[in-house]
């Protein structure tokens, strides 16, 4: 009897150009001779391939080697040593969880405003009524409370649990929806909002509009999501830039970086300055961090000169 699947997937292989075979860890190494990367320590290399993917390590290669399409590409640099690879790919690892831990409390405070202000208005389970929200969003209500199904389908938060037996209702109140959406769903949250409790929940972020708020909130989500998943961030061009808000010249001056790193940890210190969130002391992380790993160009990353005089990098503010 033919197998009409074994049959598809036959074809589907012999159409894939794919042809990268499986390299040994010694094999991995030897490429990496063979393109000039300077190695002093064969077992040392070894060991940190057995640990890290090649093909994650390849991310931080990029800018130690020539032009692609250049008649040297994929070779390394003059100088170019196996450290300088690493030294890359630590410091990137140590930049996203300090950045991921900030985002965390910029996210966690944001949930409580929302959820107080609504809850303020129209109850514990107001969110349920598309009246509740801003007028001609009924596609993004529908997409938000689809959101809100399926999070508490395949959540297992104990909580969730709990309320469910004790109060014998699939619905729970908006103090524990923001808890299970995501950082995502939760900007969808704040773009539907009424305006005064859009106002309501950004009161504290001085010389922000809704608007621009709305933006950061988003961008920073895809910030988090390339933390969360462990990707190359320090040199990356960020899929959603960020809003270069009016009437604060901290941003103005540095409006060419807003698709860049040193934009998104300039909104976050800015953003937890505001809050109050003074004991993450964000700022000085990423000032120490900088000072571990002098050799990271921080141009890639969109950091402009004399950046420690911007008022929001300033030890004076």
């Amino acid at each position: 009897m033919i197998d009409f699947k074994d049959q598809l997937q036959n074809i589907k292989n012999q159409e894939n150009a794919y042809q990268k075979k499986h390299k040994t860890f010694e094999e991995q190494l030897g490429i990496l001779k063979q393109r000039k990367l300077i190695i002093s320590n064969d077992s040392f290399v070894l060991s940190k391939l057995k640990h890290i993917n090649y093909y994650r390590l390849s991310a931080y290669f990029l800018p130690f080697q020539y032009p692609k399409n250049s008649e040297n590409e994929n070779i390394f640099l003059p100088n170019t040593s196996f450290e300088n690879i690493l030294s890359s790919y630590y410091f990137d690892a140590e930049l996203r969880k300090i950045i991921f831990e900030a985002v965390e409390s910029i996210e966690i405070y944001f949930r409580t405003q929302i959820a107080y202000f609504h809850s303020l208005k129209y109850d514990a389970f107001g969110y349920l009524k598309l009246e509740n929200f801003r007028e001609n969003k009924t596609d993004k209500f529908q997409e938000l409370q689809d959101d809100i199904l399926k999070e508490k389908t395949r959540s297992k938060e104990f909580f969730i649990k709990h309320f469910k037996k004790k109060y014998n209702s699939v619905d729970l109140p908006i103090w524990s929806v923001v808890e299970i959406i995501s950082f995502g769903s939760l900007s969808k949250f704040f773009m539907i909002l009424k305006e005064e409790e859009q106002n309501q929940v950004i009161q504290n972020i001085h010389g922000i509009n809704k608007v621009v708020f709305y933006k950061w909130f988003h961008a920073l989500s895809g910030v988090r999501n390339i933390c969360a998943h462990h990707s190359r961030l320090w040199n990356r061009t960020l899929g959603v830039s960020f809003e270069v808000p009016r009437g604060l010249e901290s941003f103005e001056n540095i409006k060419e970086s807003k698709n860049k790193v040193f934009f998104a940890l300039s909104v976050i210190e800015y953003l937890l300055t505001c809050i109050g969130e003074d004991e993450v002391d964000f700022k000085t992380k990423i000032k120490n961090l900088i000072k571990k790993y002098p050799k990271v160009k921080l141009e890639s990353m969109g950091f402009i000169e004399n950046w420690q005089q911007n008022p929001i990098w300033s030890e004076n503010e």
